[in-house]
């Protein structure tokens, strides 16, 4: 009896673990493909065709990677296949330098998981923000900040599906990340910041370190109690903007296209 909460396991007949998947990821890929995309109706064309590919892939798959990643590289595929340039999209975005959080003057009061309506209120418009921005990147930074961040791919995977070496996957990673964060810091009750307890160049260094263990999925690697305050603020904006980056709430495709595209994969 396959468990309905969790991945079907490799061998199980794609008529019983398709839908699985569907109930699970259903929310991850279409919003996945909403961003990468740019485009509400060619991220619902990349959505419905993803699974129907997994419908017919699925006894390919040999389980070295999550199912979750699985789909969500043949919803890259199938963003790549149509690949058009958004009309009026921007060719850049500011430089890491301009980025960085020098300057500001306050520092983001991070809401709880659902702890209160307020709370609630102020992640659900944080997430409007955070979509919103990534939207507005340009497809160079946009895609492989989806696909870092959203997909959990590897840098060296992102480089590979993307053709680019993998610095330059990092530093795109990164200024994106910092764009993104500044538009989480818009809707986000903020409050006065206390001065860092570092030269900038050892803020620099330590917000470098930090992107970097984001980029390979990992922990920051020095102890919290060297840290001062305000390190440790922009850090847990990071993280927040990441987190955020990941919530697919208001994502879930019409109930009805469930059964429309089982319907049609088995045919």
């Amino acid at each position: 009896m396959l468990d309905p909460t969790k991945e079907p396991p490799v061998g199980t007949p794609a008529a019983d673990a398709i839908p699985i998947l569907y109930d699970l990821h259903a929310g991850m890929i279409r919003g996945l493909a909403w961003r990468i995309s740019g485009s509400e109706d060619f991220a619902d064309e990349i959505f419905q065709d993803t699974f129907l590919e997994a419908f017919k892939s699925w006894s390919k798959f040999e389980g070295r990677s999550k199912a979750s990643t699985w789909l969500g590289g043949i919803a890259i595929r199938q963003w790549q296949r149509r690949q058009r340039r958004r009309a009026g999209e921007p060719r850049n975005i500011p430089s890491l330098e301009s980025l960085l959080p020098f300057g500001e003057n306050t520092s983001s009061i991070i809401p709880g998981h659902g702890e209160s309506p307020l709370d609630a209120t102020i992640r659900k418009e944080a997430v409007t923000a955070v979509h919103r921005a990534i939207l507005e990147l340009p497809d160079d930074f946009r895609v492989p900040l989806v696909m870092k961040d959203m997909i959990e791919l590897s840098v060296k995977e992102v480089a590979e599906a993307l053709d680019l070496n993998e610095q330059t996957v990092k530093t795109r990673l990164h200024r994106a990340r910092l764009k993104v964060r500044s538009a989480m810091r818009s809707v986000v009750p903020q409050m006065a910041a206390v001065d860092p307890a570092f030269d900038r160049q050892t803020c620099i260094d330590l917000i470098n370190a930090k992107l970097t263990a984001m980029d390979a999925g990992r922990g920051f690697p020095v102890d919290d109690d060297f840290l001062c305050e305000r390190c440790t603020s922009v850090f847990d904006e990071l993280d927040l903007t990441r987190d955020l980056c990941r919530d697919f709430t208001g994502m879930e495709p019409p109930a009805s296209i469930r059964d429309f595209l089982l319907h049609r994969a088995s045919e």
